[in-house]
């Protein structure tokens, strides 16, 4: 009987088997895949991580939504600050503008307005009560023609009202009142004291024209979309918020 041969050989072991030159080989590739894959792959991991995060916890949605339009409306805000300041001179100091309350007045709030807004409307009567109590406030008014193709001749007879002098009662009565013809226009402004005729000549100048066009452009430029807009200081605000308008007086006066 023949014995079995000794051999030196050891046996094979699982260690080393994965190590084996093969082995290595592979691995290196699939790793290589994985790191190619990667800019593509840890997103799409990284995404249904934080979607499945929101689904559970769907408040932060609304935190992440809220802190979102904070920041936008901050944004905003400065921008339209720094454009004001930009325009100044020309919201607050042209002569050519309206004026409603004391034009002395130390604290100046400049209204876009249309004649046909109904915003605008609304917020008359209050604002003409705010005026009456508050001396040291005024408001510049720009008439900005946006609403229909009514609202610019409005706007040009309230501004030839305004050259004869009588501003204050025309812009009150465009207020009050559906003016929709150049008959019903004149009755109106018969009713008031005025001669219709000169304050016609006076709505059809060149130089009323020029003063729609110069303040449109500026609305345009400070990107403002709705009457009635108001701007007090730096800051511009919705003609909604008429609250928010007595707060920004409150701090106008106290230098804030």
């Amino acid at each position: 009987m023949n014995e079995p041969k000794a051999t030196s050989e050891k046996p094979a072991t699982p260690w080393k088997d994965l190590f084996s030159q093969a082995n290595i080989t592979t691995g290196l590739a699939v790793f290589a895949v994985v790191l190619a894959g990667a800019p593509y792959v840890v997103p799409q991991v990284q995404g249904f991580m934080v979607r499945k995060g929101l689904m559970s916890h769907p408040a932060m949605l609304y935190e992440a939504s809220a802190e979102l339009n904070a920041q936008n409306e901050a944004d905003k805000a400065k921008t339209m600050a720094e454009a004001i300041k930009a325009k100044h001179d020309s919201l607050f100091n042209d002569k050519a503008d309206p004026i409603l309350g004391n034009p002395n007045a130390k604290i100046r709030i400049v209204e876009f307005l249309d004649y046909n807004c109904g915003y605008c409307r609304a917020a008359t009567p209050v604002l003409k009560d705010f005026l009456a109590k508050n001396p040291d406030v005024a408001i510049v008014v720009k008439e900005y023609p946006v609403i229909n193709q009514n609202s610019r001749p409005l706007a040009a007879f309230a501004l030839g009202a305004a050259q004869a002098g009588k501003y204050e009662a025309v812009h009150y009565a465009l207020m009050t009142e559906q003016v929709g013809s150049e008959a019903e226009m004149t009755a109106l402004l018969g009713r008031l004291g005025l001669d219709p005729a000169a304050v016609r000549a006076n709505a059809a100048s060149p130089g009323v024209k020029a003063h729609i066009d110069k303040v449109m452009q500026l609305g345009a430029d400070l990107g403002i979309t709705g009457t009635p807009t108001f701007i007090i200081g730096d800051k511009a605000i919705d003609g909604a918020k008429l609250d928010d308008l007595q707060k920004a007086v409150s701090a106008a006066r106290s230098g804030k």
